[in-house]
């Protein structure tokens, strides 16, 4: 959010964010339905009859920045997501700012619909760990300790063959799990940092090999193509946006990974002016989805090239990233139960060994 808002203006973003979607939506129609009626006026009705809840708050907010700004897409900056403005702005420099809080509104939803499969993966995979993390701990601190006090003066573990391993792990486990749990949260705070902002050498090799990165570039890669279509569409009175224009708006308010996305497809661009999907191979989508827009772009001229990828992606893209999240579940639950089951057997193994040294100590005596 802007420096400079106060946390009741603050506090109503944040809970906008979630459900701006169906505002754009909203506004959109209405401005359908009322096409001589100012943005302006409009705004006053939500400021008016939401009084006290969030999109009343915001909306006497932005009321009062138009006043400076002279825009909405200006007036909002700082109480939306960055990503939202470049098509606002550009739908609203081009004269029509319903198609572009339209379009917003379609993409949003659709991506919302990737969010929430993203969030059952990350949730199921929590409670898999969770799950493994909570078992290994019990046999590390319950139930060793048992079973070595029990053989404690009865055997050499050495005659415990391959189970002496597992007690091993159990020891290894308990004198150093705080380097695991602190490995664990340097892993998953970088990860979750570098999937928008690390741009580095292996960046490109990430997002091609690692699953969380790739699931994160295809979502960021729908969002984009989506948003580039929408401020490439024509607009009332036949205004288009050029695509070296269009790219450098959502530049401006772009992320660390999708501005340095953008400077590749532009310097693309530049290198080659007639070029049309060609541009597009920087590792923004996958080759599957790359392919595609090679093939779109065969026969159709840009505008209508980015139209066409632009629904195909947010088509393919929900069922697509349920795919992907489908398969680190079952891989996540598959690791965790072989490790599960290795653990229990071995605990059979060891104790087998165990009996077997016993009743050979025994024979020996």
């Amino acid at each position: 959010m802007s420096n400079g808002l106060t946390w009741k203006i603050r506090n109503a973003a944040a809970g906008f964010k979630k459900t701006r979607a169906t505002f754009y939506l909203d506004l959109a129609s209405t401005m359908e339905a009322s096409r001589s009626e100012a943005v302006t006026k409009l705004l006053s009705k939500y400021a008016t009859r939401y009084k006290n809840e969030t999109i009343g708050v915001l909306s006497r907010h932005w009321l009062e920045r138009i006043q400076h700004t002279g825009t909405f897409a200006e007036s909002i900056r700082g109480t939306v997501p960055k990503e939202d403005l470049a098509v606002l702005a550009a739908s609203e420099s081009a004269g029509d700012l319903r198609l572009g809080l339209q379009k917003l509104g379609e993409t949003l939803l659709v991506l919302k619909t990737c969010s929430s499969e993203i969030m059952k993966m990350l949730i199921s995979a929590f409670l898999v760990v969770a799950i493994l993390h909570l078992y290994i701990a019990m046999q590390t601190w319950m139930v060793m300790p048992k079973l070595e006090a029990a053989m404690h003066g009865k055997v050499d573990f050495n005659q415990l063959g391959k189970g002496a391993f597992l007690m091993t792990g159990a020891h290894f486990v308990a004198n150093w799990w705080w380097v695991w749990v602190a490995f664990v949260v340097l892993l998953i705070g970088w990860t979750i940092w570098a999937l928008k902002n690390y741009t580095g050498k292996a960046r490109k090799w990430l997002d091609r090999h690692v699953l969380p990165f790739q699931i994160a570039r295809d979502f960021n890669g729908a969002a984009f193509f989506s948003t580039l279509s929408t401020i490439t569409a024509p607009h009332a009175g036949g205004n288009v946006v050029q695509l070296n224009t269009a790219l450098m708006q959502l530049h401006r308010n772009a992320y660390p990974w999708l501005r340095w996305q953008i400077e590749m497809i532009l310097e693309n661009l530049n290198a080659r002016p007639n070029a049309k999907g060609e541009i597009f191979d920087t590792g923004i989508v996958n080759k599957r989805t790359y392919y595609r827009i090679l093939d779109i772009s065969d026969y159709a001229a840009v505008p209508e090239m980015l139209a066409e990828i632009g629904k195909l992606i947010l088509k393919n893209s929900p069922d697509e990233i349920k795919s992907r999240a489908t398969f680190v579940r079952v891989i996540l639950m598959a690791i965790s139960l072989t490790m599960m089951l290795a653990i229990y057997f071995g605990q059979y193994a060891l104790t087998d060994a165990f009996k077997a040294a016993v009743q050979l100590k025994a024979l020996s005596h």
